[in-house]
């Protein structure tokens, strides 16, 4: 099963709630459930004040719902999963032979390979950049966790350190051009 996060706003009498995952943002849910209770309340304002409780009185506000949600994807951000260059070659080749096949390599596939790596994956960057001072050993033990099929929510969780600590050492990889960021959908 996924893991979903209810949204829920109260505005002006109404309640809506939207079901999301991960890849959606909550600040972008939150602003679309806003706007279909305005567009609620516009449309059946009237009707609102002395309602028995018949939902059928609304009916056809889903249509207008499923657009303003765009059919649930309004907030669907792209996930961007770190990879060393390194990796990327071999990476990119594994996913090519997948597409060969017709199939597409998705965050679900990235979910279910976590503790299946690839024999590419035990390359590892010299131990120069250590001793050269770009790195320290914490952080090059980490960048090896960048394999293309974690998130860096997963490296931090893997790695028993915040997410804030995980993303900036990121950033700092990916400023000494050793890293790459492939968008999933």
């Amino acid at each position: 099963m996924r893991i979903f996060y209810l949204l829920l706003v109260f505005k002006e009498g109404v309640l809506c709630t939207a079901a999301a995952d991960k890849n959606d943002d909550a600040k972008i849910t939150h602003k679309a459930l806003s706007d279909i209770i305005d567009k609620f309340i516009t449309g059946y304002g009237e009707t609102i004040k002395n309602w028995g409780g018949d939902v059928r009185l609304f009916r056809g506000f889903e249509s207008t719902i499923d657009e303003m949600l765009q059919n649930g994807r309004v907030a669907e951000v792209e996930l961007k999963i770190p990879i060393l260059k390194i990796f990327e070659k071999d990476f990119l080749k594994s996913r090519k032979q997948i597409a060969k096949r017709g199939l597409v390599l998705t965050e679900e596939d990235l979910r279910q390979s976590r503790d299946q790596k690839p024999g590419w994956t035990s390359k590892r960057l010299p131990k120069q950049v250590i001793t050269q001072g770009f790195l320290d050993k914490e952080m090059y033990k980490i960048a090896h966790i960048a394999d293309g099929f974690h998130t860096i929510e997963e490296i931090a969780e893997q790695s028993g350190k915040p997410v804030a600590e995980i993303q900036v050492m990121m950033d700092d990889l990916d400023d000494l051009g050793l890293l790459k960021f492939i968008e999933i959908r």
